[in-house]
């Protein structure tokens, strides 16, 4: 069921030379596919710090997964733009001790959490988390261009993660996170955002119909923060940025961002949040930048990883005399 693309690895070692020092494993669970592993759990367990891991759409889910060591585990997307449209599904993924510094890249992942303490430097990056993230005692990691639900912190508020999320579609509650950066990313929650949220820093976001109001209003929900050159939109959104709890800013905008197809609040993959011409968030950004998902780094709609990626593979001579020579036709993009 399982195959083991030993091609595939030559083509990834000829197109991203920085990966000559770490062993790059592929793995497929598709239907008919043989491997020496049967589960990407098996793979993970043969891995060593600093490997690569890329792991194919599939129509069958991966299954839930422990990371205990530093991996790089990269799927095909979370909406790829391929023939076949097929994703690399994760159910629960736990971040273990050895885990700091890996990255999780390319999925739909049902939920993160953890087990263990002081597991940092994380890169979440291109995937759609469906429910929750779960944290604790964790420091320095960067969620980017993913699709998340909430994000909880299970430790002190006064404990500082110093996150950076930067270009992500948040549809649920921050909570617990502290002394972190947000920017350009777009919030959709229909309800508050924030809980036990102190000292984090906003700029060239977008709150989308949420209900702020009441997060500005509550005690404990957000404090001590900066908001710099947002946009707030939606009749339980504030007009004029309140100042109560501690929170300041400045050049925030409250009016419609002017997404090009956002009917609602609601996430799909239908709607596109990038701005018409016309919308006050093109440059109305810290120094003239874009606000919204595609200021900043960008957003990449399929998920993709930013790394080489083969999409063409032909055999042109299948029959090779001895001593001859195999020609093969390879092209790729870069999917920066």
């Amino acid at each position: 069921m399982k195959t083991i693309y030993n091609l595939f690895v030559v083509c990834l070692l000829l197109t991203a030379s920085t990966l000559e020092a770490q062993v790059v494993r592929t793995f497929s669970n598709r239907d008919g596919e043989t491997s020496e592993f049967n589960t990407l759990q098996e793979v993970i367990d043969a891995s060593a710090d600093g490997d690569f891991i890329y792991v194919s759409g599939s129509s069958n889910s991966y299954g839930d997964i422990n990371i205990n060591k530093r991996i790089n585990l990269i799927g095909a997307g979370h909406n790829p733009a391929t023939a076949d449209g097929l994703r690399s599904s994760l159910g629960t993924v736990i971040f273990q001790n050895g885990s700091s510094d890996s990255r999780l890249a390319g999925f739909t992942i049902l939920q993160a959490s953890y087990s263990g303490s002081q597991i940092n430097n994380v890169i979440i990056q291109r995937n759609f988390i469906q429910f929750n993230v779960f944290v604790a005692d964790f420091q320095n990691w960067i969620f980017e261009e993913n699709i998340i639900n909430s994000i909880s912190s299970l430790v002190s508020p006064n404990f500082e993660e110093r996150f950076i999320f930067r270009n992500n579609i948040i549809s649920g509650v921050i909570q617990n996170i502290n002394h972190s950066l947000f920017s350009n990313n777009v919030f959709l929650s229909s309800g508050g955002i924030f809980s036990g949220s102190f000292t984090n820093i906003f700029g060239n976001n977008i709150f989308f119909q949420n209900n702020l109001n009441s997060n500005f209003n509550s005690p404990g929900a957000i404090v001590n923060s900066t908001f710099n050159n947002n946009i707030f939109f939606g009749q339980d959104n504030p007009s004029s940025l309140p100042t109560t709890n501690g929170n300041t800013g400045v050049d925030n905008i409250f009016s419609n961002p002017l997404f090009v197809n956002a009917p609602n609040n609601s996430f799909s993959y239908d709607h596109n949040y990038s701005l018409q011409a016309g919308s006050p968030g093109l440059t109305g950004g810290v120094g003239g930048s874009q606000i919204g998902l595609f200021g900043g780094i960008g957003y990449t709609v399929s998920g993709e990883p930013a790394v080489p990626q083969v999409t063409l593979l032909n055999i042109l001579n299948p029959i090779v005399p001895q001593n001859g020579d195999l020609n093969v036709r390879i092209e790729g993009r870069a999917n920066n």
